[in-house]
């Protein structure tokens, strides 16, 4: 867990932060409870001595055969006792709250800005001047190779179903995007799809996904409610292998060689998606149930924003063997995650929209979540918080939503050369006879 030495020592980095992030935190408070918490434990030990000796001064004057004239007293001291113990427990349980909740201390050359307008394009790739009529939904639902009426009649809105050839493309892509990451040394994990509520907390802040995550309770039922304190034991379903991942080493404490650990994740991933309205309801683009890819490494300090662009470099490799035109974005300061010290986005474009959209995001997230998970290496006899990098690799849903759109033409869907092998051969999808 995050400690207040750690604040003190940063308290102007962090003060600086929320500034820059535009965030709601409020570090006076922190500073404020932690004050408060040292007060009520010094007047809970002052009490508690004194309910001591009192109690021993009682003790004392039966054996002398005296009365005690301290036993209402006593009975005042142990109600005061009780009364400041359980607001030191609120104080506590706030402050806890607050230091879990700290943001992480963003990268000085993080771009300052107020909202993802402000976000910074750094390069493109390919061009992005096709447009077409059709999105890749109406597309796959013309084929009979998607099928969204029966998936919502059967699970609800934002599932689907998919067939034929469509349902073959998606193991290509898994299979091409796995070989394209493992080639470079990285160790392929297929992670729990749910994890304990203490490990969540720790590789993710609960408040920001809390509209995003599904909860399963240990009997098996699904709660979407936003009653997060219900049961420590509940379980969460991850919305990306980096959840997972990330607690996989948690409690462990690397030797300085053994580091860097390169992990490729590959699961699906459940999100709730709750307040995102109208926003790509079509197709399979924005949904609650998705096969990814994810990259994730554990690195020592001083290596870590190296990895970042590696992890960045790997998605763009695999994005121009398929052939999609894209752009890496920057984030500015507003838009960076909470967890996050800097992060780079990949948008692919979409030729029914005209515009870019985002395939995948690589951040490097520091020590925030190896304070939490309480993840450290020796280095030079002395123990460090790892910092842990994760980044997408291929979001296959959405990497199938671009790829049809960028390759359909006079009406048919072309195969990427690089994924034909894993297609047996075929070049073209071939729709199913309705």
């Amino acid at each position: 867990m995050i400690s207040m030495k750690f604040i003190r020592e940063h308290e102007k980095e962090i003060r600086e932060t929320v500034e820059k992030r535009k965030s709601k935190f409020d570090i006076d408070k922190l500073m404020a409870n932690e004050k408060m918490l040292r007060e009520l434990n010094t007047k809970l030990q002052e009490e508690q001595h004194a309910l001591n000796k009192g109690s021993m001064d009682i003790a004392n004057a039966k054996k002398l055969g005296k009365d005690s004239t301290n036993v209402n007293e006593l009975a005042s001291r142990k109600k005061s006792i009780a009364a400041l113990q359980a607001q030191a427990n609120e104080v506590n349980k706030e402050l806890e709250m607050l230091l879990w909740n700290l943001p992480c201390i963003l990268k000085d050359d993080v771009p300052v800005g107020n909202s993802e307008n402000e976000n910074v394009e750094l390069r493109k790739y390919g061009s992005a001047e096709k447009r077409i009529e059709k999105g890749h939904d109406e597309i796959l639902q013309e084929m009979n190779l998607l099928d969204v009426e029966n998936a919502a009649k059967v699970a609800g809105s934002r599932f689907f179903y998919m067939k034929g050839d469509l349902a073959l493309l998606e193991q290509a892509l898994i299979r091409f995007g796995i070989d394209s990451i493992i080639k470079k040394g990285y160790t392929l994990v297929a992670p729990p799809l749910m994890i304990r509520k203490k490990y969540f907390m720790g590789a993710a802040p609960l408040d920001t996904f809390k509209d995003a995550m599904y909860k399963v309770s240990e009997t098996g039922e699904i709660r979407n409610d936003a009653d997060y304190e219900h049961m420590e034991e509940e379980l969460y379903m991850i919305g990306t292998a980096e959840h997972a991942i990330a607690a996989m080493h948690a409690e462990q404490v690397f030797k300085g060689s053994e580091l860097p650990l390169r992990y490729v994740g590959i699961s699906q991933s459940f999100r709730r998606e709750a307040g995102s309205h109208g926003k790509d309801t079509k197709g399979i683009f924005r949904v609650h149930q998705f096969n990814k890819i994810e990259q994730f490494i554990f690195a020592k300090q001083e290596d870590s924003w190296n990895y970042l662009e590696e992890l960045v470099r790997n998605e763009e490799e695999i994005m121009k063997a398929l052939g999609i035109p894209y752009r890496v974005i920057e984030l500015c300061s507003a838009d960076t995650g909470l967890q996050v010290a800097k992060t780079y986005d990949l948008e692919a474009h979409m030729p029914s929209q005209g515009k870019y959209r985002e395939l995948g995001s690589h951040s490097n997230c520091t020590d925030w979540q190896s304070m939490r998970l309480d993840i450290k290496y020796d280095s030079n006899n002395e123990r460090k918080y790892v910092h842990t990098l994760n980044g997408t690799a291929m979001p296959v849903q959405r990497t199938i939503a671009v790829l049809i759109e960028n390759y359909y033409e006079n009406g048919r869907v072309k195969i990427p050369d690089v994924l034909v092998p894993y297609m047996n051969g075929k070049r073209f999808l071939d729709g199913l006879k309705t």
